[in-house]
């Protein structure tokens, strides 16, 4: 197939960009909108003891996905990625009604987990492809920008819809939201760079692996450790709270973060991407210690702390995402863009592994007494206080790694 060549020379970016993003929302909204009740449908499975391993086992298939689709989209196609990534989320979404049993339903997030292993890798390059370097950092920005409203919209519609339709329900409309991405992403050309030969597949790092990203990829391990934990434990904590909507914590932070995506983009490219992450991981710290205020019963405005919280995790995420994803387009050349977004993913997945499983380290196993069914006892099932230090202790490291690559970097240009 002949690759499209679509090079803006400004930051009026080409109609191929906006439907690749309406397609990135649709997708990202599929698997989103089944995170909050996904712990309660596993503890009506009698998997009550298994609920930490919700994030971590979609987020390993997705994991062992990341180097595959790095090597898929630059050696086969950027459109087989994205739509490969798809019709694992809308073959999931239909079986999940379906499972009974807790390691059904568990063994089905492995299969779920490939989804996000394939499709942001391929639409990522192709945001590449199609954008100069020059506004790489804004393109970024808005393509995490449709990202986050797919994700917030699932946190806001996902409890909504298992409460007046049901959970089957929800299932089902996940499965149409990633019928909608493929018929997006079929839209688009392909914009795989030309080669003379098809590279064979070799399975061995070198291969796999794009180590020149290594600073990007590090930084994202780090702050997305927070993810992990937060997905985990963040609908038990806001339930613990008062508050009766699961996701209100997630939602605050995510939809705040759209509104910084773009600022963040423009600060990445001009002053550098270590200066973005830097901005980023520093309201980051600010909001996991304000979390774990609250936990230790520190803090009596808890209301405002909380909220306050979401606002500066919201911040860093605007700041911390684009720039992470242009860093990782920067060290790499045409033909091994695909691995370098490969690259940035999986230490993604890293992150959101080691975040589910510190969370599960600290899980809290309640004394249900009889008669009284699990579901009813709400936020006791975990340590805030330790896995809200964790996230705080691995941003610090962040934003000091941050500070010394700005050092580094002055130093060099004098």
């Amino acid at each position: 197939m002949e690759t499209a060549k679509i090079l803006p020379n400004s930051s009026n970016y080409p109609k191929e960009f906006w439907i690749m993003c309406v397609g990135a929302l649709s997708f990202f909204l599929s698997f989103n909108i089944v995170l909050p009740e996904l712990a309660t449908e596993l503890r009506h499975r009698g998997g009550g003891a298994y609920v930490s391993w919700i994030i971590p086992l979609f987020s390993f298939s997705a994991l062992i996905a990341r180097p595959f689709s790095g090597w898929l989209a630059d050696n086969v196609g950027r459109k087989v990625v994205m739509i490969g990534g798809c019709i694992f989320c809308l073959i999931a979404g239909w079986f999940y009604p379906m499972v009974g049993s807790a390691i059904s339903f568990l063994w089905l997030r492995v299969f779920h987990g490939f989804s996000t292993g394939f499709t942001p890798t391929g639409f990522t390059a192709f945001t590449a492809d199609i954008v100069p370097e020059s506004h790489r950092g804004r393109a970024m920005g808005w393509q995490g920008m449709f990202n986050n409203i797919g994700t917030t919209l699932g946190y806001a519609l996902g409890a909504k819809i298992a409460f007046h339709l049901g959970s089957n329900w929800l299932f089902y409309f996940s499965s149409g939201f990633a019928a909608i991405a493929m018929i997006m992403f079929q839209l688009l050309p392909e914009t795989k760079p030309y080669r003379t030969e098809r590279k064979k597949f070799e399975f061995k790092f070198s291969a796999l692996f794009y180590w020149p990203a290594w600073k990007p990829s590090l930084l994202m391990g780090l702050v997305c450790i927070s993810l992990g934990t937060l997905l985990t434990v963040m609908p038990d904590f806001t339930q613990m709270l008062g508050y009766k909507d699961k996701g209100f914590y997630l939602s605050i932070y995510i939809a705040t973060s759209l509104f910084f995506r773009l600022i963040s983009g423009r600060v990445s490219d001009k002053l550098g991407r270590a200066w973005s992450t830097a901005i980023g991981t520093f309201f980051q710290i600010i909001s996991m210690a304000l979390l774990v205020g609250i936990a230790s019963k520190y803090i009596l405005s808890i209301e405002i702390a909380f909220v306050t919280s979401a606002l500066c995790y919201g911040l860093g995420q605007g700041f911390n995402a684009p720039s992470l994803f242009a860093w990782g387009t920067d060290t790499a050349g045409d033909l091994h863009r695909g691995k370098a977004m490969a690259m940035i993913f999986i230490f993604l997945e890293l992150g959101i592994i080691a975040g589910g499983l510190i969370a599960g380290h600290y899980a809290v196993v309640p004394i249900v007494p009889a008669g009284i069914s699990e579901e009813s006892i709400v936020g006791a099932y975990w340590n805030y206080s330790a896995i809200f230090g964790v996230n705080l202790i691995s941003f610090l490291i962040a934003f000091v790694f941050s500070a010394y690559q700005i050092i580094a970097t002055k130093k060099r240009e004098f």
